[in-house]
């Protein structure tokens, strides 16, 4: 199994959203959201696509996944690589420890451009919220 996940912020807060997607072994994609996020930040955004996409994750009974994302800072904070220093953002990983708990998971930093569906559907989560 593989996740995707991307979130976006127009304005730094601003209108977020989160995208993220889980594909199987054969290469079909079994679960996708796109939400509306209110007011964010873009690592808020980014974190947050990430928690969506282990409650699913969870909820399909995944036990292995490889997981990536065009956050640096998400990837290597989650990873334990990067500490992290604002109290916001360590709440957030903290949700994403307890819901990896269980799961062996592997982190992945990937360009953006590899993250197409993942960021499409973040940005459709902001646009489906005019």
């Amino acid at each position: 199994m593989e996740g995707f996940f991307d979130g976006a912020s127009r304005g730094n807060p601003g209108k977020a959203g989160a995208g993220a997607l889980i594909i199987n072994d054969d290469g079909k994609v079994v679960w996708e959201t796109s939400r509306f996020l209110g007011e964010k930040t873009n690592n808020e955004a980014e974190y947050i696509a990430l928690i969506l996409l282990l409650k699913a994750a969870k909820e399909r009974g995944v036990t292995s996944i490889r997981i990536f994302g065009d956050s640096k800072l998400v990837v290597s904070q989650v990873s334990r690589q990067w500490k992290i220093n604002l109290p916001h953002l360590r709440l957030l990983a903290q949700q994403v420890w307890a819901l990896a708990d269980g799961i062996n998971i592997s982190y992945h930093w990937i360009p953006r451009d590899q993250n197409k569906r993942a960021d499409a559907l973040s940005n459709e989560g902001i646009d489906g919220a005019k």
